[in-house]
């Protein structure tokens, strides 16, 4: 492998998020790799971890406002990422919940792709992003569905380019088989630890730390908290959807704004639970937690459900609905959750074992 040159395919640079931490780690295995993407506009402090690498972007960049706009053209994505030559590469691994899976390659190259979904907004999470209001009304809900409806169409062409896929837990791995038919082999990814700080002292306040976006479904655990005026709830994060939340938030309810990743999970280290209701794909937020000793009372569908040991590291609650989680926080008050077994439960997805899997999988199939 020394001598095979590697592209790495990447959706958009926008933001460090989950799917930043996969490519900083698959960047440190392959050091020589080039990087491709729709646009980079990550910030200048924050994208120390790309240096060394060359990163090739679509038209979209070379106007800076249409770069930072990046959301309004995703339909043309699909064109956009087939329009980069990647005919010199021998390797191709690309990390796409969205297009990056689509580039076209040749022949002589495999191509391994990481997947963290299939279009979240384009399959069956269309209906709630309708439900949340997300796709407008009337001539925009018309065009927004007819979109999404040939969007669909490429998104299942495209997954069938890859030569291998992967998926980042067992709820995507379904996903990829409803929606495009084929099989995926299962490589969590890593999560961050060095922030965390484990702590087994608690104190009466419960905590949730989230974009406050509506798929995030923070409207519920306000409704639930809301319905329990007895008990502290401390909400970490900003996003569009901060002003309605607090809007609708009584006065047990905390609002911290965006906080400093350390600052932040200092406060969920010492909580008596952290609260999680989105239906994720996998959830790095949780383990985090888990992490630091502090039990999760989380939705029992999605990555949770791969990743919280029920009655063990924490509780699920069965419905999707502040009423389920108004009765999952009266069983877990009443349950004894050790905050060792939450830790060592979140040592199963640390960086190095995620490398090592990664590692391994790519090393056999180079053999085929």
């Amino acid at each position: 492998m020394k001598n095979k040159k590697i592209a790495i395919i990447h959706d958009w640079l926008s933001v460090n998020g989950g799917a930043e931490i996969v490519l900083k780690h698959i960047l440190s295995m392959f050091p020589e790799a080039d990087i491709y993407t729709m646009v980079d506009i990550l910030p200048e402090g924050e994208r120390e971890w790309l240096e060394g690498h060359t990163i090739y972007t679509s038209v979209l960049q070379k106007n800076r406002w249409i770069a930072k706009k990046y959301q309004y053209f995703i339909p043309l994505m699909p064109y956009l990422i087939e329009q980069f030559d990647l005919g010199r590469y021998d390797v191709i691994i690309s990390g796409s919940h969205a297009v990056a899976k689509g580039v076209i390659t040749h022949p002589h190259q495999n191509h391994i792709a990481y997947i963290y979904s299939p279009m979240r907004y384009a399959w069956d999470l269309m209906y709630e992003h309708e439900r949340l209001g997300i796709f407008g009304s009337g001539l925009m809900r018309f065009m927004m569905k007819r979109w999404l409806h040939k969007m669909r169409i490429w998104d299942f062409v495209s997954a069938q380019r890859p030569d291998i896929l992967i998926a980042d837990s067992s709820f995507i791995q379904k996903r990829i088989e409803k929606c495009w038919r084929r099989e995926a082999t299962v490589i969590y990814p890593p999560v961050e630890f060095d922030d965390c700080i484990y702590n087994e002292c608690k104190e009466d306040y419960y905590i949730t730390l989230s974009r406050l976006v509506g798929y995030k479904r923070i409207d519920l655990i306000i409704e639930a908290f809301n319905a329990m005026p007895e008990k502290k709830l401390i909400i970490i994060g900003d996003g569009n959807a901060s002003h309605k939340l607090k809007e609708m938030a009584n006065e047990n309810i905390i609002f911290k704004g965006h906080l400093p990743k350390k600052e932040a999970l200092a406060y969920v280290s010492r909580a008596k639970a952290f609260v999680f209701m989105a239906k994720e794909d996998f959830g790095i937020a949780p383990l985090e937690a888990s992490a630091c000793g502090t039990p999760v009372i989380a939705y029992g569908q999605g990555g949770a459900s791969e990743t919280i040991i029920n009655g063990k590291t924490g509780l699920f609650v069965e419905e999707q609905t502040s009423i389920a989680l108004q009765q999952a926080i009266k069983d877990f008050e009443i349950l004894t959750i050790d905050s060792k077994e939450c830790a060592k439960n979140a040592a199963n997805f640390s960086i190095e074992i995620f490398k090592e899997k990664f590692q391994f999988y790519f090393n056999e199939k180079e053999k085929l």
